[in-house]
């Protein structure tokens, strides 16, 4: 439970009482819930966004449905489901002209670092009997807005260079996959050394082992080796290196924003580089259904680094907020 903003020590383990569903919602016995940047952006005080304390964070859950509310259709007591970020309207323009994750009635699912929430059924996804809760927990956060951010908004095409910022992360781990699945040459950029082996088995082409000193993208450009897409997990710090890698007529794709930061740039370097700039939302059903055929057909692994019990939450906090995990940090019950 979150009563406030603050360091992983306001993160409380409390007795509350058990959710009860309403109209539209079923309740979820959770197996298991990822420990996401979200999070802790939401936990520290970066992200305040339709948040009211006290409130019980996590959004990247997976479980069992072991009640109906009213109005519930589709979902039956044992369903194995998995959650998208947030639950649409159905009804508004948008969700009708298949923009769903842009309603502008959207509801942000929340609940998943406890035993019990009510989720709204629209947010829920089944899921195949062969995958584990650990692994359905991550279809949707990780590589659901990486195939959402490789294929459908930066369109990915065979042949064509990806940088990735951000590789060692759960969304960057999948999009450097899913990028290599397309036919692209990735280019893969991580802090850490260490995981060059395992970017290269993931599909990387290339590696590029970043402090923050210098300007990767002026090397990049400098050696002809400029890309065609980038997918920016990161944000503000590395996107002056990023948009410097990127070629003429790029796609340059912003998935996360991990910091606070804004970016200036002057206009001109955009229309002369006949650049794109491209937003990534959230994950529409469709996309998560896609990712869980991905993940089921073998073709990806979710990027799950590590499990903790409810109880450690702040631990897995702080491991996660370090940067110090390759793939995601997953609480498990």
């Amino acid at each position: 439970m979150l009563h406030m903003t603050g360091s992983p020590d306001v993160l409380r383990i409390e007795d509350v009482p058990a959710p009860v569903p309403a109209a539209g919602q079923a309740l979820v016995k959770i197996g298991a819930c990822g420990v996401a940047f979200h999070d802790i952006v939401e936990r520290n005080g970066t992200y305040r966004r339709d948040m009211h304390f006290p409130v019980i964070l996590g959004y990247e859950i997976a479980g069992t449905v072991v009640e109906a509310g009213a109005d519930v259709s589709g979902l039956k007591v044992g369903d194995r489901v998995c959650t998208k970020a947030f639950a649409s309207c159905g009804r508004c323009r948008l969700c009708r002209t298949g923009r769903e994750t842009s309603c502008r009635e959207r509801r942000a699912v929340r609940g998943g670092y406890a035993e019990l929430a009510a989720i709204d059924q629209d947010a829920l996804v089944p899921i195949p009997d062969s995958l584990s809760f650990e692994q359905a927990c991550m279809l949707g956060p990780t590589v659901g807005v990486a195939l959402n951010a490789v294929r459908d908004v930066a369109r990915v095409a065979i042949g064509e260079r990806v940088l990735v910022t951000g590789a060692t992360g759960g969304v960057g781990l999948a999009a450097v996959r899913i990028a290599a699945l397309a036919g692209a040459t990735v280019v893969a950029v991580t802090r850490k050394a260490e995981a060059r082996e395992m970017l290269e088995q993931a599909g990387a082409d290339e590696v590029v082992v970043w402090d923050g000193s210098d300007n990767f993208g002026k090397a990049l450009h400098a050696a002809e080796r400029a890309v065609d897409v980038v997918i920016d997990t990161v944000g503000s710090r590395v996107f002056e290196a990023g948009f410097a890698a990127l070629a003429v007529h790029g796609r340059y794709a912003f998935v996360g924003q991990l910091f606070g930061e804004e970016i200036s740039i002057n206009p001109a370097r955009i229309f002369f580089k006949r650049a794109q700039l491209l937003g990534v939302g959230s994950v529409s059903r469709v996309q998560l259904e896609d990712a869980a055929a991905l993940v089921a057909r073998g073709d990806l692994t979710p990027p799950v680094a590590c499990t903790f019990p409810l109880e450690d939450i702040a631990r897995a906090h702080r491991l996660a907020e370090s940067g110090a995990l390759t793939g995601r940090a997953v609480i498990t019950f």
